[in-house]
């Protein structure tokens, strides 16, 4: 079967979020019918979603010319910084790589200022210049 994470709303406070790959697999092993939580994290007990743990089963090798190809998402990630003036920043991947966004790539729904370390959720598009992060938006209602 193929997983992939996808957005879902929190029938309790409306917020969006994503269904994590993991949450999928873990239903499908418990003999569940894959369907996305009705609640958030946060309404589920406040507990945050865990991060995807690193693959092990495969360690990169040295040499290797593999690149790693990121789907589209939606992803989350943290603000590393946004310059309001000049209209754009980086985000901070759950891998640890930072990922461009420009303004243009903002979420019609978000004010253009993004703090430092904000959560956010995105997708990821392919630019003349590489990968940008698009549809970027506060991954919590309270954060806005």
């Amino acid at each position: 079967m193929s997983y992939q994470d996808t957005w879902a709303t929190c029938t309790s406070c409306g917020a969006r979020f994503v269904f994590r790959i993991e949450e999928q697999r873990q239903q499908t092993q418990r003999g569940e019918p894959l369907t996305p939580p009705e609640l958030c994290p946060s309404c589920r007990g406040g507990a945050p979603q865990p991060e995807p743990r690193e693959r092990l089963s495969q360690p990169e090798r040295p040499h290797s010319t593999k690149k790693e190809v990121i789907g589209p998402g939606p992803h989350e990630g943290a603000v590393k910084w946004y310059d309001n003036e000049k209209g754009y920043g980086f985000i901070t991947q759950s891998d640890g790589k930072d990922i461009f966004f420009h303004r243009t790539g903002i979420a019609p729904v978000e004010k253009p200022a993004f703090p430092d370390g904000t959560s956010v959720t995105y997708c990821i598009e392919q630019s003349e210049r590489g990968p940008q992060a698009v549809e970027v938006e506060r991954l919590h209602s309270e954060d806005q």
